[in-house]
């Protein structure tokens, strides 16, 4: 079956487009020519549609509503219970033929790239003033196409935080925001032009303290190389187990949780034995260079039974493979050559039990702000998981991830009301999360009708 093709944009079926499209939004939009700000929020709101999905696995609720009060979710019901309640003086949305879903919670961006085959150049050249209005650009993209809950795990400290602090202040739009600051690395290391280097045990649980001290609400370590660095080896490790486990140690004790980006298999044995919580790409890439990859499943089963995220970008190199199929990772002797055998990996993973969370590796050459949604479509696509559970892992897995399954991640009474309603049916086809009609972030309206309001 091909995609059907809705107003430029892509619905998935059962077959992948070619091209993963992103939409573009205005600087400021009003709806019904009256300007409408991100801080204006209705008292009461009501939403309804013809189903609602809550996020968490269970089956949908037909002519589903949800009623809002100050920001927080206060009924999960039916069209027909809120309007036997009272309603008195609430703003409702209705779309009769769409779903509501959970807004989509991102757990892996680096908000200051621009996603371009030139990203690497731009980072390395460009002043932190040109990385603040690309930043600023990303997170409101996000917001747009349906991310109400965004982790950076990457940036230039003077981009991520101050990013950060203008989301929280309104001077900007954007996702609830969660940053990592800079990536910590060895010299010259993955992401060394944005990291902070460090090679010895105690170096890095020096870094580990000032990025903490400065804010990060995370930490972000190279455990292997990587593809965006020049001279960066993706086959071997960059910190022994025994650095990494100080790193999670120290970093637990201050109250932050671990992500480790890890390649090589020997990285991520190296990063389970740690006790990182969430493993990122976890692509099992031989140290032999005749070999693609060494999956170990005794190693995946630890995996499943800690109760660690993985984070496996399976979007990103799908689109980099379709936008550049000649790179040298694609071809015959490439660490991606074959990729159907990463997705049987990854589908083996998933019947064991792992926990995967939606991360579109977002700035990244392939990952364009604003097709967050790809993620769950290659899911449904090439790992052959259902609708369902590819929601599922965009929303309630990723809010778990994020250590904030009490606030949002899911529709259920007294959760910040962070909410999408699409122009579609979210449980029987993934590719609708493009189709957004509304977007409610924390009560407030910031999409309708399919036109961004900030």
């Amino acid at each position: 079956m091909s995609p059907a093709v809705y107003g430029g944009l892509y619905r998935i079926s059962a077959s992948l487009p070619t091209k993963l499209s992103h939409p573009e939004y205005p600087l400021f939009r009003c709806y019904n020519d009256a300007p409408i700000l991100p801080n204006e929020s209705p008292v009461k709101l009501i939403i309804k549609a013809r189903k609602l999905i809550d996020g968490t696995g269970g089956d949908a609720v037909e002519n589903g509503a949800l009623l809002v009060e100050d920001g927080r979710i206060t009924a999960v019901a039916t069209r027909g219970d809120l309007e036997a309640g009272s309603v008195d003086r609430a703003t409702v949305i209705d779309v009769p033929g769409g779903s509501i879903v959970p807004g989509l919670v991102e757990t892996h961006a680096h908000m200051h790239c621009s996603a371009d085959a030139d990203t690497f150049r731009q980072v390395t050249t460009e002043p932190d003033d040109v990385l603040l209005l690309r930043a600023a650009q990303a997170v409101r993209a996000a917001l747009a196409s349906g991310v109400t809950t965004m982790r950076d795990l990457g940036s230039k400290n003077a981009v991520a935080f101050r990013i950060r602090q203008s989301i929280e202040d309104g001077i900007i739009p954007g996702p609830h925001l969660l940053v990592a600051g800079t990536p910590i690395t060895t010299t010259a290391g993955h992401c060394h032009m944005f990291g902070t280097e460090a090679d010895t045990e105690e170096q890095v649980v020096t870094a580990v303290r000032s990025q903490i001290k400065q804010g990060a609400d995370c930490i972000k370590i190279m455990a292997t190389g990587g593809n965006f660095t020049p001279r960066s080896n993706v086959r071997q490790v960059q910190y022994p187990a025994s650095t990494l486990r100080a790193a999670v140690v120290d970093a637990e004790r201050l109250g932050a949780p671990v992500a480790s980006h890890c390649h090589s298999a020997q990285g991520v044995r190296n990063a389970v034995e740690a006790g990182v919580h969430t493993l990122v790409h976890c692509t099992w890439i031989s140290d032999n260079p005749d070999r693609d990859f060494d999956y170990d499943p005794s190693v995946a089963d630890a995996i499943a039974e800690r109760g660690s995220f993985v984070d496996p970008t399976v979007a990103v190199s799908y689109q980099r493979q379709i936008d550049s199929p000649d790179l040298a990772i694609f071809q015959p002797g490439g660490i991606f050559a074959d990729m159907d055998a990463r997705y049987r990996i990854l589908r083996d993973m998933w019947e064991r039990g792992v926990r995967f969370v939606a991360g579109l590796d977002a700035g990244m050459q392939g990952g364009r702000f604003g097709d967050h949604a790809a993620t769950a479509e290659v899911m449904v696509a090439k790992l052959g998981i259902s609708p369902m559970d590819a929601l599922v892992c965009a929303t309630r897995n990723s809010a778990d991830c994020l250590g904030m399954l009490n606030e949002t991640g899911t529709l259920e009474a007294g959760k910040r009301a962070d909410v999408l309603v699409l122009d579609g049916d979210a449980a029987e086809d993934v590719g609708a999360l493009r189709l957004v009609n509304t977007v409610v972030k924390d009560g407030r309206i910031v999409k309708r009708d399919g036109r961004s309001l900030v």
